[in-house]
């Protein structure tokens, strides 16, 4: 399926990925240094994952790929009661995935998010600053 012309099909497929990660995903912050670990091998939604918001966005990146989705990881930060801190969520054409969130939101929507970087589409391509 072509995923850039059926944007409802697309909104209804990220919905679907979003839930599943979230649905048993067990929140757990890194203590130390930030580490970055990938889902199993054989990941597929189903199992628990125990990590923070880059373990969610590589879950989601996973299975989006598997369904040939192009997507990108956008680091931002995040402000909330005074504080701000930051966060890693998954892009995909101005929807955005992401473990604070219900559901799929519309980039647009998350007004205590502040865009700072945005990966490429394929594993190793460089990060790009987002200038406001």
């Amino acid at each position: 399926m072509n995923w850039e012309s059926t944007g409802s099909d697309l909104e209804a497929r990220l919905r679907q990925i979003h839930i599943k990660v979230k649905r048993n995903f067990v929140f757990k912050r890194d203590i130390g240094l930030e580490e970055w670990n990938m889902p199993p091998e054989n990941y597929n939604g189903l199992q628990t994952l125990r990590d923070d918001c880059d373990g969610f966005c590589l879950a989601c990146r996973l299975l989006l790929r598997q369904d040939g989705i192009s997507n990108r990881l956008v680091y931002c930060e995040v402000k909330e009661r005074g504080r701000s801190f930051g966060h890693l969520v998954v892009e995909v054409q101005g929807w955005i995935l992401c473990n604070l969130q219900a559901n799929v939101v519309a980039n647009d929507q998350l007004f205590r998010y502040r865009w700072l970087r945005i990966s490429g589409y394929e594993p190793g391509e460089p990060w790009r600053a987002i200038i406001a």
